[in-house]
């Protein structure tokens, strides 16, 4: 007569201590996969916007929208409302409203209404605008009439930003901006706190955010390198906060310090 056979306890430990250690081994790699493919999807969302600004743009001369807040209404009409397939930064999908948090949140404004919408949610982003852009009659946020672009027709656009990963719906960077303390520390939504860089500077891509330049190209952007970009007409790409302007590793937050220098 056969003995049945089976593993000990022994084996049956080895072999639980065998998957734990493949685990162990697997998990970094594949969270370090679905974080590529997260910026990949980033990416692709981002080129679809660069087609939407650009039929945009071509369809009112060049301009882009002259306030601050209704970048969303102007191209409302060029993408479907409700698809927030292309709004959200897969990784910043929970919305502020239900308990996202910064770098990780998305932002939410009804077309007309306040900050947040409970019903229906017309529209949710993770992304935001450059408000040097806009083709301005009345400038606020300590902005000059001889700092905004207002129109796409303008030298070296592939080193100017215009849209990307954002905290909000938008900022107006300066160049003696400081960087965050933390990741995430961007400001709070009607607060005038100032150093708005912060707003664009989050770490959602290894030490990267995704970004659109006015020549509709689409790239990641080291998270120091955001100082060297030229954001307004008179922006200084040298500032203190660049390897040209003098800047030097321990100048940096501590949770920036390992990040590429530019």
């Amino acid at each position: 007569m056969c003995k049945r056979k089976a593993f000990t306890l022994i084996e049956l430990l080895v072999v639980i201590a065998i998957i734990a250690l493949l685990m162990a081994i697997l998990m970094p790699a594949l969270q370090r996969v679905k974080r590529q493919a997260s910026a990949v999807v980033c990416k692709s969302n981002l080129h679809q916007w660069s087609m939407i600004w650009y039929l945009y743009t071509q369809d009112n001369e060049g301009n882009f929208p002259v306030a601050v807040e209704l970048w969303r209404d102007a191209v409302k009409d060029y993408h479907k409302d409700k698809d927030q397939k292309i709004t959200l930064c897969p990784r910043a999908k929970k919305l502020y409203s239900d308990g996202g948090q910064m770098p990780f949140g998305a932002w939410e404004k009804t077309w007309g209404g306040g900050d947040t919408s409970n019903w229906g949610r017309p529209f949710a982003s993770s992304y935001g605008i450059n408000q040097f852009l806009y083709n301005a009659t009345v400038l606020r946020g300590g902005r000059d009439f001889d700092e905004i672009w207002g129109n796409i027709n303008v030298k070296n656009p592939n080193r100017i930003p215009s849209f990307g990963d954002c905290a909000i719906n938008g900022a107006t960077p300066l160049s003696g901006d400081q960087p965050p303390d933390f990741d995430g520390h961007a400001g709070l939504w009607n607060a005038s706190t100032g150093h708005e860089m912060r707003r664009f500077c989050m770490n959602r891509h290894q030490g990267n955010m995704n970004m659109m330049f006015l020549d509709w190209s689409v790239r990641k952007v080291g998270l120091k390198e955001l100082w060297t970009l030229k954001w307004h007409r008179k922006y200084d790409t040298a500032s203190p906060w660049t390897t040209a302007g003098g800047v030097l590793p321990d100048d940096w937050p501590q949770w920036m310090r390992s990040f590429k220098d530019y």
